[in-house]
């Protein structure tokens, strides 16, 4: 913190900059919420999200909803901007007014030249870094949500900050071993406590010049050990690491902060005002989260209603985690994801990508496929509880993540183009079945008011929609195809669907068919053994309950008042600890306020959950709001009608099949909806399509496939939204 002089000009920036995110945060507190509501994908009788969030917000709700992408315009957002804005500029400005009123100084004491004071600059700028390098990483953070900012790009703000205050903390370290062996000529023993400082009056008290000295030896050696921790996260937290060796990753990141947190609290005596507003932050988001894990841990987890291992696809397993009726998905989870803890094979959180089809509205979904320790350990344990018959582990479930961009992103461009590969598919199963059910809506709408002209439906643009798969695993392809692709084409008009199913196995040299696994998947394990029917555990999935974002402005009140509770209270149990407890000379003290944070809201969010839960109006999830049984069966009877619009074309009217060598033979025995083109090898881009103009491009999957269309789209016209994994 600068209490140093300019507070008067300090004082004017800080309330412009507040007023910045008052202007940001109030509009979005309103208008997420009406944009919630309004988006239901299996209601016929509502036009579509956009139009209604331009019908009934006002002008200063959709000016405010355009800042997250004032840095790139169009795709994804300029993150090397950001943190240089963000990050870096407030750390350079807070370095150049320390280090020139250092040199003041000098020019008032001729021939001293300040190299202490430059090398503690040093350390506050890397302490300034860190004053809300934890606000992006924080569980449910209410500010992004506010900001419609993803999770996943704040991580690389954390990142950024991590690393500059790495760096500049070691010149803060290297520094001052220069001024102690060089400048003053000091031994190791003198910098170091010796074994008479080790006692516990002398950890606790401060009565005499030898215990000063001990402090102040305390110092230096908890500096050095910060240091070796700064080392060790940054080391461990390199991109390779984390994706190959993520356990190793979570668990060394835990131990290396938490021990840093510890040495550069009683380090520096003022180190607790500079980390406040983060951890006061990260605290008051993430306890409420773990408290509602621990007693969903106690009720025995989250209900696993089905479990499917899809047969020839490269062990993938598809999880369906069972919601009650007041949880329903209503909502797109377009981007969404969840994390996902499993005590019995690790205590790790990792997170994945969810999804949920229509016939299924009582059923949260993933797929992954088994590449790593977790995977393949969990893939094991729900064999042998399919094959036995005892009870699924306890799944701990926290969601939900991400922000609903990808959906309106979609929405307002002529053209949608969607580049998967593998099991990345299942990043945009929801977006693609919520754009159809957009045009589903729209086509409804113009046909009741006779209006056949797509271009007059207001905030919806889309004209073409189309999916490049590249996939090996032909049992996943059949899989997706058969559950989540049957989208019937002939109730929309006006848009154009095309899916591209490239096929690069080299095991086969045609397409073969493989039966349905639909819903009456044929229950026999990949070792032939009959599965047994599996007693259920624990409780239907509960979003987390104390996110913002319900429906009306009034239900997020109490979430936003035991935040405030917790932040608050967090914040004056600091000061108070600073002003009337901690010491400058007795570093042991300075800990003492973050025991008592950590008590306060862990009790307070235990409390603050078992209370939540019982609220009606937050027994509904951030994605969903309850419906009456009268409306379950509208909704039935609307999608009914909606399968009935058009008469149902076989596969073989619609398959094309090419390829550059050979055609290729597919044997159908199902019913599609849509319009399929499959191929073998690898898919050749057309540069022209990706790069039209008015078009956005999603992609998921390997890096060969990213480059490859991005190549394509170097002409510029295109908005480019990669599925990043960094979590």
């Amino acid at each position: 913190m600068n209490t140093g002089t300019g507070d008067v000009h300090a004082d004017g920036k800080r309330s412009r900059l507040g007023w910045t995110l008052l202007s940001r945060i109030l509009p979005n507190s309103v208008c997420c919420s009406k944009l919630q509501y309004n988006s239901d994908p299996f209601d016929l009788e509502r036009t579509p999200t956009t139009k209604v969030a331009t019908e009934h917000t006002s002008w200063w709700c959709r000016w405010s909803t355009r800042m997250p992408r004032c840095c790139n315009k169009r795709g994804d957002p300029n993150m090397v901007l950001i943190n240089i804005i963000a990050v870096l500029v407030p750390c350079l400005v807070y370095m150049i007014r320390k280090v020139g009123r250092r040199f003041a100084e000098m020019e008032l004491y001729y021939g001293y030249f300040p190299h202490e004071g430059i090398a503690n600059d040093f350390g506050k700028v890397s302490s300034f870094a860190m004053s809300a390098f934890l606000v992006p990483v924080a569980r449910h953070s209410i500010l992004l949500k506010s900001l419609g900012f993803d999770p996943r790009y704040g991580l690389r703000v954390h990142i950024f900050s991590g690393y500059v205050s790495v760096l500049t903390g070691l010149v803060h370290g290297i520094y001052w071993v220069y001024i102690w062996i060089w400048l003053d000529e000091m031994k190791v023993w003198d910098i170091f406590p010796p074994g008479e400082c080790w006692t516990w009056e002398t950890l606790t008290t401060s009565n005499n010049d030898d215990d000063r000295r001990c402090s102040k030896q305390f110092v230096n050696l908890l500096g050095v050990l910060c240091g070796i921790c700064f080392i060790g996260l940054s080391v461990t937290s390199i991109w390779w690491i984390r994706r190959n060796y993520y356990r190793f990753f979570y668990i060394s990141h835990i131990v290396f902060s938490v021990l840093l947190l510890y040495g550069l609290v009683m380090h520096y005596n003022k180190m607790i005002l500079y980390l406040a507003p983060s951890l006061v932050y990260y605290f008051a988001s993430c306890i409420p989260a773990l408290m509602q894990a621990f007693l969903s841990w106690v009720k025995g987890g989250t209900i696993v209603s089905s479990v499917i291992h899809i047969p020839d696809s490269g062990n993938c397993v598809e999880l369906s985690f069972q919601m009650s009726e007041q949880h329903q998905v209503k909502e797109s989870l377009c981007g969404k994801y969840v994390r996902l803890c499993v005590p019995e094979i690790s205590q790790v959180w990792h997170p994945f990508t969810v999804y949920s089809h229509h016939d299924d509205p009582d059923s949260l979904k993933l797929t992954f496929r088994c590449i790593g320790p977790f995977t393949r350990e969990l893939s094991n344990r729900l064999s042998l509880s399919k094959s036995s018959g005892i009870q699924y582990p306890k799944f701990l479930v926290d969601g939900y993540y991400g922000t609903d961009d990808h959906l309106s992103h979609a929405l307002g461009h002529d053209n949608v183009i969607i580049a998967a590969g593998g099991v990345g598919i299942v990043s945009y199963i929801s977006l693609i079945n919520s754009l159809c059910s957009t045009a589903i809506r729209v086509s409804c709408a113009s046909s009741r008011t006779g209006n056949n002209d797509m271009d007059s439906c207001q905030g919806f643009k889309t004209k073409k929609l189309v999916l490049h798969w590249v996939c090996r695993d032909e049992g996943l392809i059949k899989f997706v195809l058969d559950r989540y692709l049957n989208i019937p084409k002939e109730t929309i008009t006006g848009v154009s669907l095309n899916i591209h199913i490239y096929h690069t196995s080299k095991k086969c040299d045609s397409i073969a068919e493989v039966g349905p696994v639909g819903l009456d998947y044929n229950p026999v394990n990949d070792n032939g053994c009959v599965e047994h029917e599996i007693p259920l555990r624990g409780k239907p999935l509960v979003t987390n309950l104390l996110s913002t974002g319900h429906a009306k402005v009034l239900h997020n009140f109490p979430a936003a008042a035991f935040f405030s509770l917790l932040a608050w209270g967090g914040l004056f149990i600091i000061l108070y600890f600073y002003n009337n407890v901690q010491s400058k000379r007795v570093v042991l003290t300075r800990t003492y306020s973050l025991i008592v944070i950590s008590l306060y809201m862990s009790v307070l969010s235990i409390c603050g959950v078992f209370i939540f839960q019982w609220l009606p109006h937050h027994r509904y999830s951030t994605l969903s709001t309850g419906e009456s049984s009268n409306e379950r069966s509208n909704k039935r009877t609307l999608k009914e009608t909606v399968k009935k619009c058009g008469s149902i074309r076989d596969l073989t009217e619609c398959t094309e099949l090419s390829s550059d060598d050979s055609s290729l033979d597919l044997e159908v025995s199902q019913q599609s909806f849509f319009d399929i083109h499959h191929s073998r090898g690898r898919p050749n881009f057309d540069n022209d399509e990706f790069s039209a103009p008015h078009t956005c491009v999603f992609i998921c999957g390997p890096a060969p496939l990213v480059k490859s269309v991005k190549e394509c789209c170097k002409g510029g016209n295109s908005a480019i939204y990669e599925e990043i994994f960094e979590m």
